[in-house]
């Protein structure tokens, strides 16, 4: 059986993909202006889908069901903070690459700062993470439970896209949203 504190935790997140409680000891960011930046709906769609086959898995019985809660309790808090200051930056870059500089748009500068300061945290919680995405994959590859080992190739590819690409866009974001606010300032 699901204890009930997971299971709540899982609907909220199927129900809303705002985070609203910091992990651990980070200082909570100040939340993204809602008119204006949006985290883009296909990274939201992809956080959603990972942690419904999470949920899924986790309500078996038995070892997968345990590796996949096991799991559950380092990435939920992970993708929570994620959500704080990670991704709502990303929202900003279509208009950024539109030539502007959206009203508001320095709201995201706190979030930003405060992923370019936890950002090796943030990695450090990714090898964590990974050693369990590692383990619930050969739990799965055991039990002959395919679609949780294809849900850990995900989960794998997931986070090195965040890596690769989504942190450092992020944090180009901020730069960016500086830089254009500074050059607007000496125009005026």
């Amino acid at each position: 059986m699901i204890p009930r504190a997971f299971t709540l935790t899982a609907v909220a997140l199927l129900v809303t993909t705002a985070a609203s409680v910091p992990a651990g000891d980070r200082r909570p960011a100040p939340p993204a202006p809602r008119d204006s930046v949006v985290i883009p709906a296909s990274i939201s769609e992809e956080h959603l889908e990972l942690m419904a086959g999470l949920v899924n898995a986790a309500a078996e019985r038995g070892p997968v069901g345990q590796a996949a809660r096991d799991l559950n309790a380092l990435l939920q808090p992970h993708f929570d903070r994620e959500e704080q200051i990670a991704l709502p930056p990303l929202g900003l870059l279509r208009p950024l690459l539109d030539g502007g500089l959206p009203a508001g748009a320095e709201q995201v500068l706190p979030l930003t700062d405060s992923l370019r300061a936890e950002l090796p945290r943030m990695l450090a919680e990714h090898r964590l993470i990974a050693a369990a995405v590692d383990h619930f994959e050969q739990v799965a590859r055991a039990e002959n439970v395919y679609r949780y080992e294809m849900l850990a190739v995900s989960l794998r590819r997931h986070a090195r896209t965040e890596e690769e690409v989504l942190y450092p866009a992020a944090i180009l974001v901020g730069e960016l949203v500086r830089a254009r606010t500074a050059e607007y300032a000496r125009r005026r």
